[in-house]
């Protein structure tokens, strides 16, 4: 049977909880459209995130890396490139601050993800679930890692296809930090979006 590695971030920014960690608990295990899902929640951590989830690539060999994490918008936003570019006044959840503000120094300014975002996100539209395609990742761990997994795919001939999926907070997330105007989305919904993702995969 064909895998999934999915991955999400522990949580930051002063939250308890991130959905894509809790997505990544929700379905880690399951069989979607024919595709075991491999779940693995990665430290927003500079110097360890992208060894693990290469570690995890080898380990797996998932067909699919689908690579989610928080951003605080309305819809679930699918990336379509990964920029070679950093924050470096931000410092990850262990301290590290980029010395550089290019990822890799040397390697493309960008790469685009290699799954078509724009017939994913109609799908999920199709089910009723807010969704968009997104041409700015950030320039944060979201960013990092996407850039990141779709340059050692192209320049190590990895045999799988990468993306990168933004998910709103979750509703608990508004209540944790007293903001009701933040944008959330519940968690079934999340998950929702993520399955019909992987059901039009192929």
């Amino acid at each position: 049977m064909n895998s999934i590695l999915l991955t999400g971030y522990e949580p930051f920014d002063g939250y308890s909880i991130n959905p894509s960690e809790e997505l990544v608990k929700h379905l880690n295990g399951t069989t979607v459209a024919g595709f075991k899902i491999v779940g693995k929640v990665l430290p927003l951590d500079y110097s360890e995130a992208s060894n693990l989830l290469e570690k995890a690539i080898d380990q797996y060999k998932p067909k699919y890396v689908l690579c989610c994490g928080q951003a605080n918008r309305s819809a679930i936003t699918l990336e379509q490139v990964g920029l070679n570019v950093i924050n470096t006044k931000r410092e990850d959840n262990y301290g590290n601050k980029p010395e550089s503000y290019k990822i890799l120094p040397g390697a493309p300014a960008a790469y685009f993800s290699t799954i078509d975002t724009h017939p994913l996100v109609d799908a999920i539209k199709a089910k009723g679930i807010p969704a968009d395609v997104s041409y700015n990742a950030g320039t944060y761990g979201c960013n990092w890692i996407l850039f990141t997994v779709l340059h050692w795919i192209a320049t190590q001939k990895v045999n799988t296809d990468a993306m990168f999926i933004h998910v709103p907070p979750l509703p608990e997330q508004a209540i944790e930090k007293d903001t009701m105007t933040l944008a959330t989305m519940p968690l079934g919904i999340i998950a929702d979006a993520i399955s019909t993702i992987i059901q039009n995969l192929e």
